[in-house]
């Protein structure tokens, strides 16, 4: 098995990172949207597996899941969605009953439909569904969206109302293409976002480097993008052994190349400290969605 590789933000780590951590508290939500130029470069191993991370290290996280059928976060953990965010706005189910529970401190809302449907909410419904978040008391550390790679202008409005986009490039050199133009959409309407990549399916430590290193030089040449390299993940066939198992590969090979990977990119965002001051919690993240939504259709129509 390849070694885990050292993580490029490690001086985070230690005292500093303890201290930052204390001073997070649990009542600034961090909203971070995982995306990828294209499909099956690891993505959704990543999201579930930095969701498990979190967790081990006391987080609790919620996943807006864009995914469907075996792709999906919930597929990967084994769960069966009864419904979508699409069926509560339409009042066809409470929202507690779309909720998907893996353990405790790990909840999925599957939202491929309802995601893109958000910013035609009325006020009505909007008030309901702030209504329906109040009455559940779901007030997760972390919200991870786990963006399709079919992505529109509704998705991507779910970027733009992050606090960050993290895109996971693997080597592929279709992948390396895609992501570049990724990039420059996501810089265009930066904001308040961060960018960050995570350099998936990587050989080893040189092969990340210079991988990252290319990625790091051609946005700040090309594209006057400001982006930062998160981590690396390995290849390891524990991850394909893992989704056979229907787990994240950091619970069921917690001692894998991989696990000790996706554990250092969980450190890291451990550490962050609160990206908004009085962000409102989930219903100040719904607000900025629907905000996002509409801006980016005013563009369209512009």
């Amino acid at each position: 098995r390849p070694k885990p590789f050292p993580d490029p933000m490690s001086g985070c780590a230690g005292d500093q990172a303890e201290g930052l951590r204390r001073l997070l508290g649990r009542d600034e939500l961090r909203v971070i949207a995982v995306a990828s130029g294209k499909p099956r470069v690891g993505q959704t191993n990543l999201v579930i597996n930095l969701a498990q991370a979190l967790v081990s290290q006391g987080k609790s996280v919620l996943i807006l899941d864009e995914g469907v059928g075996a792709e999906s976060c919930a597929a990967r953990l084994g769960l069966t969605p009864r419904c979508e965010l699409a069926q509560v706005l339409k009042q066809q189910v409470t929202l507690p009953q779309a909720l998907l529970a893996y353990g405790a401190a790990l909840q999925i809302l599957p939202a491929r439909e309802g995601l893109r449907r958000i910013g035609q909410l009325g006020a009505a419904a909007q008030q309901r569904l702030r209504q329906s978040l109040a009455a559940l008391g779901l007030q997760p550390d972390v919200l991870l969206i786990d963006l399709a790679a079919d992505r529109g202008q509704p998705t991507l409005a779910a970027s733009y109302a992050a606090d960050a986009v993290l895109i996971v490039v693997s080597p592929e050199r279709q992948a390396i293409t895609q992501s570049y133009a990724l990039i420059k959409q996501m810089a265009q309407q930066a904001g308040r976002r961060r960018i960050y990549l995570a350099l998936a399916k990587t050989k080893d430590a040189s092969h990340a480097t210079a991988l990252g290193g290319n990625m790091l030089d051609a946005a700040a040449r090309y594209l006057n993008a400001p982006v930062e390299i998160l981590g690396a993940v390995p290849w390891d066939d524990s991850v394909k052994h893992a989704n056979k198992l229907f787990k994240p590969v950091v619970e069921a090979f917690p001692d894998a190349a991989a696990s000790q990977a996706y554990r250092a990119l969980g450190q890291v965002i451990a550490a962050w400290p609160a990206m908004r001051q009085n962000s409102g919690h989930l219903d100040g993240f719904l607000q900025r969605l629907i905000m996002s939504c509409r801006t980016l259709e005013s563009a369209v129509r512009i």
